[in-house]
């Protein structure tokens, strides 16, 4: 059964198709790869016009969404709401920058079948759209799902026994905690209740005890394990075996978002705000389950000499905080949640794209390896150095404003530990990040190796990501304005 199309329901399915083109543009034509990115970035131009479009029939009270009965109470369905407008909106820009660096990077490293990687690259992000527009708990487990598996194609694209070890770990420890628990809860509450729908209030305050939502809850923050939260985080180490777009997708534009996306909706609309702080009124020890997260991540990034695993315990330690925010359990500390989830997204990519520019070039993972960097890559040692301090949460820069928003939220409710927490963890990625920074400015010894400059759309991709880290400012004006609908 499908609910009426209305125009907007209309521009939701127009949407989904247009992204859906860019499952065929990789091959379009075998033989000319220019006409294949030209068709891939005016795909992901034109989606991301129609995300835009949306948004702005949302701000002027336009609502939609449309479901497909599957059985019994179970349905996929899709509708708007503020904080999937948010996701969507970022997947929408961070396509077009990743669509501008991908093609190119595949082609200078020499990667074979770049159409079949595109293909599943694209898929990915498609998957991650239906996850933004998600409209209950069925319909988000489906694509969480299908997310892990078409991830799985792009992990593994260049098969070696170290790729396939990594790729194993990935699977294991997300298909496993999805299964285990992630799905049984779903299942309790669609049995509890009658259904799964992200609508405002409770949904199960008034169907289980204190204690039984306490356990549902534990339930669903350790089996959406893509937030790579201590103690199942260590599919994201183990998954750098993957090429640099393909760590970026993992970090920054799909999947550790995906998982702070979905615990974030959950909180919302599965348990409510304002349930969830009567049941932990006395005492919310939530917040220490990220803590221990923060301080683990630190340690490990600080202890290694691998810029990719420096990169991942990184990714670890800043979503540990979104969800330190999104755990204190008020509207205003969500909403700096959901900032700092937008801030990472920006830095994050900026920091994988120009690190993987400096391997095409020099082939090299070694924090060692670095010096005399800043010579050969003058504009993308900046960009590196910009995104550094913003991931240390230095003004003006998006990881400041995002912290900040942290801090503000945490000292309205006295929560000393929280604001020492996030003061602490920018004092750790300064010191991980400085050893990264020290080494690119160090000069060389040796001769430069590179002979031939980067790509301009791979430079144009990472000054995009730039912009929006260094002008963030202005971007969280415009998610202030959806925030309004949910704080």
């Amino acid at each position: 059964m499908i609910t009426q199309f209305t125009t907007p329901n209309l521009l939701i399915l127009s949407t989904l198709l247009v992204g859906a083109l860019n499952l065929t543009s990789p091959y379009a034509t075998q033989k000319d790869n220019f006409i294949r990115n030209f068709l891939l970035i005016t795909i992901a131009i034109f989606f991301f016009g129609n995300i835009l479009i949306i948004d702005w029939l949302f701000l002027k009270g336009i609502r939609a969404g449309f479901e497909f009965n599957i059985f019994g109470n179970y349905s996929i369905g899709f509708h708007l709401e503020p904080l999937g407008l948010i996701f969507l909106s970022l997947i929408g820009f961070l396509w077009i920058c990743a669509l501008l660096y991908t093609p190119k990077y595949l082609a200078i490293n020499n990667i074979d079948y770049s159409s079949r990687f595109l293909f599943f690259f694209n898929f990915t992000i498609l998957i991650g759209v239906l996850i933004a527009l998600s409209s209950n708990l069925f319909t988000m487990f489906i694509c969480y799902e299908l997310l892990t598996i078409s991830t799985a194609f792009l992990i593994g694209h260049t098969k070696n026994n170290i790729v396939l070890s990594g790729l194993y770990k990935y699977l294991k420890i997300l298909m496993i905690s999805a299964t285990i628990l992630f799905l049984p809860a779903v299942i309790i509450i669609y049995t509890k209740t009658g259904n799964g729908d992200f609508a405002s209030g409770s949904l199960v305050e008034n169907y289980f005890s204190k204690n039984q939502s306490i356990i549902l809850l534990l339930m669903f923050i350790c089996g959406i394990a893509k937030t790579a939260i201590f103690p199942v985080h260590s599919w994201l180490p183990a998954a750098m075996v993957a090429h640099y777009p393909i760590s970026s997708l993992l970090h920054a534009v799909i999947v550790v978002k995906t998982g702070l996306f979905c615990i974030y909706k959950i909180l919302l609309y599965i348990f409510g705000l304002s349930y969830l702080q009567m049941i932990f009124a006395e005492f919310n020890w939530l917040i220490f389950i990220p803590i221990v997260s923060i301080f683990y991540s630190s340690i490990k990034a600080l202890d290694t000499d691998n810029i990719k695993k420096i990169l991942a315990y990184s990714t670890m330690n800043q979503l540990s905080l979104a969800l330190l925010s999104a755990f204190m359990l008020t509207p205003k500390a969500l909403g700096a949640a959901i900032l700092h989830l937008v801030s990472h997204s920006f830095t994050k990519i900026c920091l994988f794209y120009s690190m993987g520019s400096i391997y095409s070039l020099k082939k090299t993972n070694q924090v060692q390896n670095l010096h005399g960097t800043s010579k050969e890559f003058p504009l993308i040692s900046f960009i590196i150095s910009i995104s550094s301090l913003s991931l240390i949460g230095i003004p003006i820069f998006s990881g400041f404003i995002s912290k900040f928003s942290i801090l503000l939220a945490a000292s309205e409710q006295n929560q000393i530990i929280v604001m020492i927490v996030v003061i602490a963890s920018s004092i750790f990625s300064s010191l991980y990040l400085l050893k990264i920074l020290s080494s690119i400015y160090k000069p060389s010894l040796v001769e430069s190796s590179v002979t031939k400059p980067l790509p301009y759309s791979m430079q144009i991709s990472i000054i995009m990501c730039c912009c929006a880290v260094t002008l963030f400012y202005f971007i969280q004006i415009l998610i202030r304005e959806f925030l309004a609908y949910i704080t």
